[in-house]
């Protein structure tokens, strides 16, 4: 009489994103939405939350510089840095919906990663001293220099307040193309990369990318650091 074999269960992809990077990713999405919603809207209320998730994203992307060197391979900021032939050679068979396998971002979206991720801190920081001249000043404006390559004081501040009103523009475009890409993904490529994001693992990844450990104690450890220094800084 035969006997049926079962069929092997398929093996789980790899695990490429660590803990502490999926936490950080969202914490962000929630912090830049907040900072775009209230600076929009402006109001003497919407102005403190304005500032306050601000400070959050700058504290956020203290701990994410800090994890991009003692974090998972996966996550350091290196992993995003790829030259042209490595971009052209992900880029021409994704328009073929047939991408390579890669470990982590692929090469283009590191680079996409990477101008996000200054942008961002350009915008926290000139907020630090951005001021209207009304009823919103950035905390470190008392500490700008009475005169920097050839600038005023009032000349600084201008300066970075009308940074911080540029970036109003920018950021919200580096956001819509941060959703259109994860649309291209899911409906072009067929990756769903917002369940990668929650999961840590990404379909298709080789089983040589998976990361060993996720470092929870050391994530702990350089948040709270972050999140000290943030605090210092805003108190100077």
């Amino acid at each position: 009489m035969a006997t049926e074999t079962a069929s092997p269960k398929p093996a789980r992809p790899p695990m490429v994103w660590d803990l502490p990077l999926r936490l950080f990713h969202w914490a962000l999405a929630i912090a830049v939405s907040v900072c775009l919603y209230t600076g929009f809207n402006g109001g003497f209320n919407e102005m403190d939350w304005h500032k306050i998730s601000g400070y959050v994203v700058l504290g956020l992307l203290l701990f994410r510089i800090a994890w991009g060197i003692v974090g998972p391979r996966h996550a350091r900021l290196t992993a995003l840095l790829h030259g042209p032939g490595a971009i052209w050679r992900w880029l021409r068979p994704a328009l073929h919906r047939e991408p390579p396998t890669v470990a982590g971002h692929n090469p283009l979206a590191g680079w996409f990663i990477l101008i996000t991720l200054i942008a961002l801190l350009v915008q926290a920081s000139t907020g630090l001293f951005a001021t209207d001249d009304i009823f919103v000043d950035g905390p470190l404006r008392h500490l700008a220099p009475s005169e920097f390559w050839g600038m005023t004081q009032n000349e600084l501040l201008r300066l970075a307040t009308r940074i911080h009103r540029q970036g109003e523009v920018i950021i919200p475009v580096l956001v819509g193309v941060h959703l259109f890409a994860i649309l291209a993904h899911r409906v072009y490529l067929r990756e769903p990369l917002v369940s990668a994001m929650i999961t840590g693992r990404r379909q298709g990844a080789p089983e040589e990318a998976a990361i060993s450990s996720q470092r929870i104690l050391l994530g702990l450890m350089v948040a709270a650091a972050a999140a000290g220094l943030t605090w210092y800084v805003i108190n100077l």
